[in-house]
């Protein structure tokens, strides 16, 4: 009777559910082998065995068709342990199953088998019928889980690790090799194998961080040898904060000495028993084993109650009724309310024995008896000491008044910083903030994120967050609060992860009270802004988990509404502080032509403030709807193809950011031909060009600035055209065609010249297009002019943040290393560090750590500074990134060559000569010196002759007497090796002539100590 109001307010609504499929294997053979009226009865206990499974673990079968059914839990409320109740019962499942016979079928039959798919997720609950079952589901989340039963073979349980989450320790799992979640985008499913540990503390290999003052005070607390207050102490924290890792990490440091350690924890769960921790503890010290026959086992808890006989009295019989199979006597002296009493005598006669601590975890599930009973033994003299983990109180009350509670608070950035580099040690400095952002700090939700970025794009992340159990969770949290709070947090996630207070009262028709917002703070859902601006989500996880529950019709009105004061105050004023607002509001609200609008100014807004990668999102987003639209005209097409003009300008000098992804720029050429267009065609190319320029493509690169240079020039376009050359210029220095490329440099910087104007922008082109032919001439060893070229560019730019001002530094910290000026290159690369760091412009970060840490360890051996240059390198690896990578990599290998890592320098090396054979070279003669270094030392002087040709090669293809000159300490080197002494002499001393006539001096007094001492060079 209580299920159809229910059930009527959930038509057509979202919710989180857990759903598992479960099917009978090989049931058409059975059926054609059985009478149609014994295969019925199979079918009959097969269908109660669905619904027994359902009731125990508080799931309901929806649906069930012939040997298959469909049963989903969390409903109607969601529970953040639907995915551990979904698992345990499939387990029961499959166990009962298999025990079931019947008389018709022979035995090679049996056990009959089921196959179970389970997984989580949002999807649109409507009202049953006789055709789609006592509710329908709809959503990709029951195809997803009917999928993976499919897949799954016999007698096999396929979970997605979203549906379990922080539960997934306490079963046994095994990897799916068969690929089964693929097709549905669900790359973490598992075997069920089994039950396994009870301790959901055992989750994760996360090292322990933190939290170091409150593990002193929680062993300041457990050493004192009489407590003066109430003897409990209580870690108090929300969800994922840490609290049971913090007691194993307590206990593991504390030296109990003779104090007798008991553990129990709270549940839940459907199925736990009423006093569950001191029943568990009771077992526990009482050595109750549940696999041990009865008469064995109450036989050993008779002797072990033996020492308290004599307090015990009567009671002990009923202790020891309590804990065995038959708890007759236990049960009645609980109805009567004398259990308590019992339980609390038995803990008294043992703590006056030795001393007790008990550790119970979980106490926000404690049951009103467990309470009582905990509150009259804190009040017991000389009775057990108490160490307890909860989260805070839904009143925000103390546990237990006048006990010593400590708060665990999230991480802050640098505990963050270590928690995801265990997981993805490749993480650069703007994931890990954008991590530690979305999670608020939380150890739990961190790991769960690490997780999505391992399972999928780097750049894509955040909305998978909320998908996962983490969004069970939040949705189990938000199904307890009262409905009129319910609305006023939709409300904020439709706002956004900040929610001024005229806007959530414009979107729930008032401004919530003072009570209210209280409330939703006690629950952790929002909070005072610190900026006093409004409230805010504690974590993105959150927001987008309750945004996701919320219903398209309900999501889009409450955007509708919001859009409209937005558009009020901005028609009012021309507000631009709207403009990203409306921009995401219209959107919301489908209004897609409105959506671009805005999102395009809201980028170009970003872009006059150097903001690059708030406009790279505004134009995608503005991209994203315009292909929205229905029946799009020429204009808006055309229009998507400036769009794309101005993703790739806010996007070259960070190409990192679109990992690799050169799909829009591509579409934005196939656009531009379709509208037969040239000036378009011609701009696309140039684009895809100098994108191509960004990834590392360079050849790609120049084949599409050749044809863009081709169009602009038939269009009559000069302006474009001499841009198109300057980019081109550009990629020809990158793969080392230096003669073309100076030219068409030189030829662009004066035509910028001779168009520029007093007052106008700073020249930004004109300052890449110098530093460019910088990087050239420093290659060549010409290090005066390529300094002339640098100052020039830096004097172009003046103070401004623009992220080319890091573009020139960085070949300045480039040409310093080059040079050998190790200390000057460190210095100049931290400082481009710093301003990258602040831009967020990863690739312009990449090249800055990697300088500086080369430049340290050439200096001094540093493995920090080796280290520093890995991680960069790591940081471009796993973007997919390659522009001039073949300089870091070069870097790489010099520097493991030279402390004895043959296995990474030979890796490195790879890739090193597969981008030369792209036609990058920077880091080619340096790797083939290091490789010939290394065939020396193996006395292979046929080999290292081979590579040191190979680096003379590189030399003379790009014109570099840098290189050259360095190629001769090589060979001065080899010549040694090979007897010919005065000849190696005659080498190096020319070397290093021709070095210090470079500019050059600690190259050239390392050629100068081996000529006075003999002495390998072996750095650099």
């Amino acid at each position: 009777m209580m299920d159809k109001p229910t059930l009527e307010t959930a038509k057509g609504a979202r919710h989180r559910l857990t759903v598992l499929f479960s099917d009978l294997v090989s049931s058409t053979a059975l059926g054609r082998e059985m009478e149609a009226e014994h295969y019925a009865e199979l079918l009959g206990n097969l269908r109660e065995i669905w619904h027994q499974a359902a009731a125990k673990h508080g799931g309901r079968v929806i649906r069930t068709q012939g040997d298959g059914a469909l049963v989903i839990f969390g409903y109607p409320l969601s529970g953040e342990d639907d995915g551990r109740r979904a698992v345990e019962a499939a387990i029961d499942i499959h166990e009962w199953v298999g025990q079931m016979r019947h008389d018709v079928l022979p035995p090679t039959h049996f056990p009959l088998r089921m196959h179970s798919g389970i997984h989580a997720g949002t999807l649109l609950l409507a009202q049953g019928d006789i055709e789609s079952g006592r509710l329908d589901l709809i959503g990709d989340v029951v195809n997803t889980a009917a999928h993976l039963s499919r897949h799954a073979g016999a007698g096999q349980i396929l979970t997605s690790l979203g549906a379990l989450g922080r539960y997934e320790n306490l079963f046994k799992l095994d990897p799916d090799n068969s690929g089964a979640g693929t097709a549905f985008g669900i790359p973490n499913v598992r075997i069920v194998v089994g039950r396994g540990s009870t301790n959901i503390a055992d989750r994760g290999l996360t090292p322990f961080i933190g939290r170091g003052e409150i593990i002193t005070r929680l062993l300041m607390f457990l050493d004192e040898q009489q407590v003066t207050t109430v003897p409990c102490a209580v870690v108090v924290g929300g969800p994922g904060l840490g609290k049971t890792r913090l007691l194993e990490r307590v206990l593991k440091q504390w030296d109990g000495g003779a104090v007798t350690l008991l553990r129990g924890s709270c549940d839940g769960y459907l199925g736990a028993e009423v006093l569950q921790p001191f029943l568990q503890i009771l077992r526990a010290l009482l050595g109750r084993r549940g696999d041990k026959p009865e008469a064995e086992a109450t036989g050993s808890v008779r002797n072990a109650l033996q020492s308290s006989l004599a307090e015990l009295g009567p009671r002990a019989e009923t202790i020891l009724a309590l804990i065995s199979d038959n708890a007759e006597a236990g049960g009645s002296r609980f109805a009567a309310g004398l259990l308590i009493g019992d339980l609390m005598a038995f803990f008294t006669a043992v703590a006056a024995k030795c001393p007790l601590l008990l550790v119970i975890d979980d106490w926000q599930w404690a049951d009103d008896a467990s309470r009582q009973l905990l509150e009259a033994l804190l009040r017991v003299p000389r009775g057990p000491r108490v160490l307890l983990a909860s989260r805070p109180r839904e009143d925000g009350t103390a546990w237990i008044s006048g006990a010593l509670h400590l708060t665990l608070d999230p991480f802050q950035g640098s505990e963050t910083d270590l928690a995801v580099r265990r997981w993805l040690p490749q993480a650069d400095p703007f994931l890990v903030a954008r991590i530690h952002s979305y999670a608020g700090g939380v150890p739990l939700f961190i790991e769960e994120l690490c997780h999505s970025v391992l399972a999928g794009n780097l750049d894509s992340w955040e909305g998978r967050g909320a998908q996962g159990w983490v969004g069970t969770l939040v949705a189990s949290r938000l199904a307890r609060l009262p409905s009129e709070q319910v609305d006023v947090v939709r409300a904020a996630a439709v706002i956004g992860n900040a929610v001024p207070i005229g806007l959530l009262a414009s979107a729930c028709g008032g401004t919530p009270d003072e009570t209210t917002i209280k409330a939703l703070a006690d629950a952790d859902f929002l909070y005072a802004d610190p900026a006093g601006t409004g409230l805010r989500f504690k974590h993105g996880i959150t927001r987008d988990a309750v945004y996701d529950s919320i219903g398209l019709r309900e999501r889009r009105a409450l955007h509708e509404r919001i859009e409209a004061v937005l558009l009020a105050r901005y028609e009012q004023a021309d507000r631009e502080d709207t403009l990203e607002a409306l921009a995401y509001h219209s959107r919301g609200a489908g209004h897609w032509e409105s959506a671009a609008h805005h999102a395009e100014r809201a980028g170009d807004k970003a872009m006059a403030a150097f903001a690059l990668d708030r406009a790279r999102e505004q134009y995608l987003v503005a991209m994203e709807t315009l292909d929205r639209v229905s029946n799009r005209t020429r204009a808006q097409s055309l229009r998507w193809c400036l769009l794309a003009n101005k993703l790739g300008m806010a996007s070259i000098f960070d190409p990192l950011s679109l990992t690799g992804d050169l799909t829009t720029f591509e579409q934005a050429v196939t656009l531009a031909q379709s509208l037969d267009d040239a000036n378009a065609m011609s701009r696309a190319h140039y684009w895809l060009g100098y994108m191509c320029y960004g990834f590392g493509r360079f050849r790609e690169g120049e084949s599409h600035s050749r044809l863009a240079l081709d169009l602009a020039r038939q269009d009559g376009d000069l302006r474009l055209a001499a841009q198109i050359e300057a980019s081109l210029g550009q990629i020809l220095a990158a793969t080392c065609q230096y003669e073309e490329a100076i030219m068409l440099l030189n030829t662009a910087v004066f035509a910028k010249q001779q168009r520029s104007r007093p007052g106008g922008g700073i020249a930004i082109g004109s300052a890449y297009a110098l530093s460019c032919k910088a990087g050239v001439l420093a290659d060549r060893g010409e290090f005066e002019d390529a300094s002339v070229c640098l100052d020039e560019a830096m004097n172009l730019i003046g103070e401004s943040t623009h992220p080319v001002a890091n573009s020139v530094r960085n070949w300045v910290a480039v040409s310093l290393v080059w040079q050998g000026r190790w200390e000057e290159a460190e210095r100049v690369a931290a400082e481009s560090a710093r301003i990258a760091e602040n831009t967020h412009a990863l690739l312009l970060l990449v090249v800055c750590r990697a300088a500086a840490g080369f430049a340290r360890w050439a200096q001094t051996g540093s493995s920090a500074g080796l280290q520093q240059l890995r991680d960069a390198v790591q940081w471009i690896e796993a973007r997919r990134g390659k522009f001039y990578s073949s300089l870091y990599y070069g870097w790489l290998v010099q520097a493991c060559a030279a402390d004895g890592d043959i296995v990474s320098a030979r890796r490195y090396a790879i890739h090193v000569l597969r981008r030369a054979r792209e036609g990058e070279r920077l880091g080619e003669a340096a790797t083939c010196r290091a490789l010939a270094r290394l065939a020396v030392a193996r006395n292979n002087l046929a080999g290292s002759r081979r590579w040191l040709r190979r680096a003379e090669t590189s030399a003379t293809l790009r014109g570099s007497p840098r290189e050259a000159a360095l190629n001769q300490t090589v060979l001065a080197e080899l010549l040694i090796r090979q007897g010919n002494a005065e000849k190696a002499r005659q080498t190096m001393t020319e070397a290093a002539s021709k070095l210090q006539a470079l500019h050059m001096p600690w190259h050239a007094a390392q050629a100068n100590h081996w000529l006075e001492t003999g002495a390998s060079i072996n750095r650099c």
